[in-house]
């Protein structure tokens, strides 16, 4: 080899790796406890995450079921009154005009009301009812469907029932047996339907009263015959102004004086004046003690006392009656007059007291008084 070559040949130096700046070489790997700490405190995460959800699922779904039974108890409310605004009112202001109106005029009416109370019977099968208030809907079902038969029959025999066919006296009797069947849906309300929303609302931690005072109230009664004296055929025939040869015929009164009147009215031991107002108890719920005279020349049987109180805030006046069995003529007598429910509270009421007729009373001036009261 020459001297050229050799000097041409590069001279190669081994290169030495740099150690990494900043020291402390690879990272140790954690060890197990470490690991094991981290593990559990991701899944105690995860665990309160889902506890969190299943209360708000749950929150949810029970605030959901309690607005679903208090829709359900206002739909009920809502329907119940318009049964009394809307049919009962109506029916029974055709019923007692019948004997002031043509027939034909008398027959349409009430037709018109039978179509509103199908609809409310529709409207009843169609409400969304919860699982804890099944009872309480079938006996709404129950009750509207007797109101709907009820009207369908008065509107079908309306017009013999106010005529002078040979018919009349059966048709009459039918249009007097639907007043059963509308006290009938009164009874399965407050006894059934009512107690039964009340229940599945306490039942779910709701608050519920009849007066409304705390809570979701629930509509306690739904009067839809305005009193019982409709149930007597007589009491029917006369508002009919029918002459029939059945209701009416059986209650022909004897030639002579027949009627009573009214003499006092106390409540709790307070007589009532008509031309000064009185302050009366709220509650407990009032009994009217209701005096009157037999001023007739014959004994009278099952006299009925009614006692109505309107105003003092209230939509709709609230009733109570009682019947007395017999009086005696010339003789008088008293009937204790009592209410299942509070009157208004919102203002002084208006209470009319009514010794209702008996079968040919023909002076009618002394058998009501009205008086008014601020209930407290």
């Amino acid at each position: 080899m020459s001297f050229f070559d050799e000097a041409d040949e590069p001279r190669t130096t081994p290169r030495t790796r740099r150690a990494p700046s900043g020291g402390g070489g690879s990272r140790p790997p954690a060890d197990d406890q470490t690991l094991l700490v981290r593990r559990l405190v991701a899944f105690g995460a995860v665990i309160v995450v889902l506890v969190l959800l299943v209360v708000l699922v749950r929150g949810c779904v029970g605030n959901r079921k309690e607005q679903a039974l208090k829709d359900y108890n206002r739909d009920v409310s809502t329907l119940m009154q318009a049964s009394r605004s809307r049919v009962s009112g109506p029916l029974f202001a055709a019923l007692e005009g019948a004997a002031s109106q043509r027939g034909e005029q008398v027959t349409e009416a009430i037709a018109q009301l039978r179509v509103v109370a199908e609809r409310e019977y529709d409207q009843a099968k169609a409400l969304d009812a919860p699982d804890q208030v099944a009872d309480a809907q079938h006996n709404l079902e129950l009750l509207l469907s007797l109101r709907e038969d009820g009207v369908r029959v008065i509107a079908d025999r309306i017009q013999q029932a106010i005529g002078t066919s040979a018919a009349a006296g059966t048709a009459l009797d039918s249009v007097a047996a639907q007043m059963q069947a509308f006290n009938a849906s009164d009874v399965v309300y407050s006894q059934r339907v009512a107690p039964f929303i009340k229940r599945a609302l306490e039942d779910a931690g709701i608050p519920a009263t009849y007066s409304g005072e705390t809570g979701e109230q629930v509509l306690a009664y739904s009067d839809f015959l305005p009193n019982i004296g409709w149930m007597d055929p007589a009491n029917v025939a006369r508002a009919l102004g029918a002459t029939s040869t059945s209701a009416a015929d059986r209650s022909t009164p004897a030639p002579g004086l027949h009627g009573h009147q009214l003499d006092s009215v106390s409540v709790g031991g307070t007589t009532l004046d008509p031309s000064s107002p009185a302050t009366l108890p709220a509650d407990p719920p009032p009994t009217f003690d209701v005096a009157f005279t037999n001023g007739g020349e014959h004994d009278e049987q099952n006299v009925r006392v009614v006692v109505e109180i309107s105003g003092g805030g209230a939509s709709t006046p609230i009733t109570a009656s009682t019947v007395v069995p017999s009086t005696a003529a010339g003789e008088s007598a008293t009937a204790s007059v009592a209410f299942n429910r509070p009157p208004p509270t919102g203002g002084t009421a208006e209470i009319r007291v009514t010794i209702e007729p008996v079968p040919g009373e023909e002076g009618l001036d002394n058998n009501t008084q009205t008086y008014s009261a601020l209930f407290e």
